[in-house]
C-alpha cells in the first residue's frame, strides 16, 4: 500500500481536477452549518436582551430548543447529500482518476440526491455498532469502525441504493487482512489534513472571543469554513486510500 502522504498526494492532485468540489463543499458543508450557527447567535442575543424578565427568558428558551429541532433535521440532510456529492464525484478517482471533470453541481446533485437517505441510515446503524463494540472494549470498536469504513463509497461506486448491514459488511470483507494498515494509514491522513485546521480554529475562536465577545458568531463562521473544506478533503483522502487498497 502507498504511504499516507502519497495518498494525499493523490487526492490533491483529484481535488484540482474537479472544481465542482468547491460548490459542494460550499453550499452543502459549510453554508447549512454557517447558516446554523448564525441562528444560534441571533437567538442567544434575543435570549440575552431579555433576560431581565425571568418568565420571557424561559419563553425563548422553550422557542429556541423547539425551533432547533427542525434546523438540525434540515441540516442532517444537508450534510449527507454533501457527502453523497463528494462520493459521486470521488468514485472518479477510483475509476478513472486522470483528466479534468467540468460536471455541473446540479447535475451532482440530482445523481446524489437517491442516495442520501441509504446513506443517514446506515451511517445511524454504524455508529450504534460501533458503540455497542465499544462497550466490550474500545479496540473492537475501533476495529469495526476502520473495517467498515468504506461502506460509503462502496456504496456510491455500486450505483445501487442499499441499506443496512449489507454494506457494512462488504466494508468489512474488503479491508480484513489489512485492518491494521488501513488504522496506520487513516491516522497519518488525520495528523496531516484534520488535525491542524481544528486545532487553528480552535485558537481562532478563543482568540476572537477573548478580543471580543460579540465576535462569536463570526469566529463560528469562519471555523466552520475552514473545517467544511478540511473535511471534504479528508474524505477524498479515504476514497484516495480506498481505490489504493483496491490495487493490493
Amino acid at each position: 500500500m502507498s504511504s499516507s502522504f502519497d495518498i494525499i498526494g493523490t487526492a490533491w492532485g483529484f481535488y484540482r481536477k474537479h472544481p465542482v468540489l468547491n460548490a459542494i463543499t460550499f453550499w452543502l458543508l459549510f453554508a447549512p452549518v454557517a447558516a446554523m450557527h448564525s441562528l444560534i447567535g441571533f437567538v442567544e442575543t434575543a435570549v440575552a436582551e431579555g433576560a431581565s424578565e425571568l418568565p420571557h427568558l424561559m419563553a425563548e428558551t422553550e422557542l429556541q430548543g423547539v425551533f432547533m429541532i427542525p434546523v438540525v433535521a434540515v441540516l442532517i440532510y444537508l450534510l449527507f447529500w454533501g457527502q453523497a456529492c463528494i462520493l459521486i464525484v470521488a468514485k472518479r478517482m477510483v475509476a478513472s482518476p486522470a483528466g479534468r471533470n467540468r460536471t455541473s453541481f446540479k447535475a451532482v446533485r440530482l445523481q446524489a440526491k437517491k442516495y442520501i437517505w441509504s446513506l443517514l441510515l446506515t451511517e445511524l446503524l454504524r455508529g450504534l455498532l460501533i458503540f455497542l463494540w465499544s462497550l466490550l472494549l474500545i479496540v473492537p470498536g475501533i476495529i469495526y469502525a476502520i473495517r467498515t469504513m468504506f461502506y460509503d463509497i462502496m456504496l456510491i461506486e455500486g450505483g445501487k441504493v442499499v441499506y443496512g448491514r449489507t454494506m457494512l459488511q462488504r466494508s468489512q470483507d474488503f479491508v480484513k487482512g489489512n485492518t491494521g494498515s488501513v488504522l496506520l494509514r487513516v491516522i497519518g491522513i488525520f495528523a496531516c489534513v484534520m488535525l491542524p485546521p481544528l486545532i487553528f480554529t480552535s485558537f481562532l475562536r478563543e482568540g476572537m472571543t477573548a478580543l471580543d465577545p460579540r465576535l462569536i458568531t463570526l469566529a463560528y463562521v469562519l471555523s466552520d469554513f475552514i473545517e467544511a473544506y478540511a473535511g471534504m478533503f479528508f474524505v477524498l483522502c479515504i476514497v484516495s486510500l480506498y481505490a489504493d487498497l483496491k490495487k493490493v
